[in-house]
């Protein structure tokens, strides 16, 4: 015997998670383009029927565009969180094939809520897959920065609480979404607009 402690209890390394995260992220973003419908028009109609028809796709275009930088901020906020860990249990994957388990399901409800904008289901099934995954992120981060021992370096204080006021944008914007749905479903996603101000709000006022 070496005398060095070993043990048979399999682990998933941190590499593993993040080229998983990476993938389904990639794949997500990517799919959302299928959101986009090219219009069928017979050629010899395509030069009178096709600039309409673009026109008439705005919204399908205007939910591509809300959800790619969604998805493109929940990345770089995941990416933030795993620049603190320095090691995976099992509550952190089961956390993180939620968080990708709602990811996939984004182009989907992006898909009927743009090709219904106007329908209160459909809409509210987008908002719903945000609150989901932002309350996802927030328990995510809560739970790293409570379990010192999975991370290469503990977060400041400030970044720690700021982080936990950050998670919380989306969900509270995808409730308001939820709320101004039952009013015009169509224009309750120009909510998540306000999460650049709400950003800084939260950056100047309530970080610590």
């Amino acid at each position: 015997m070496s005398g060095q402690e070993t043990t048979d209890e399999y682990h998933i390394s941190k590499s593993r998670v993040e080229a998983l995260v990476d993938g389904i992220f990639a794949f997500s973003m990517t799919l959302l383009v299928v959101t986009l419908t090219v219009p069928l028009i017979a050629k010899e109609q395509a030069a009178a029927e096709l600039p309409p028809r673009i026109a008439a796709m705005q919204p399908e275009f205007f939910m591509f565009f809300i959800a790619f930088f969604v998805l493109a901020s929940f990345w770089l906020v995941h990416h933030k969180h795993f620049h603190f860990v320095r090691a995976v249990d099992s509550t952190i994957v089961r956390i993180n094939l939620l968080i990708l388990a709602f990811i996939v399901l984004f182009p989907f409800s992006t898909n009927i809520s743009g090709d219904y904008s106007d329908v209160w289901i459909a809409v509210v099934l987008f908002h719903l897959n945000l609150l989901v995954i932002g309350l996802l992120f927030f328990i995510h981060w809560y739970y790293l920065i409570h379990h010192p021992h999975l991370l290469s370096t503990q977060p400041a204080r400030r970044e720690a609480v700021c982080g936990l006021y950050l998670s919380l944008m989306v969900p509270f914007t995808a409730l308001i979404g939820i709320a101004l749905a039952s009013v015009s479903p169509s224009y309750s996603t120009l909510v998540y607009f306000l999460i650049l101000p709400m950003h800084y709000i939260i950056q100047k006022y309530l970080c610590p």
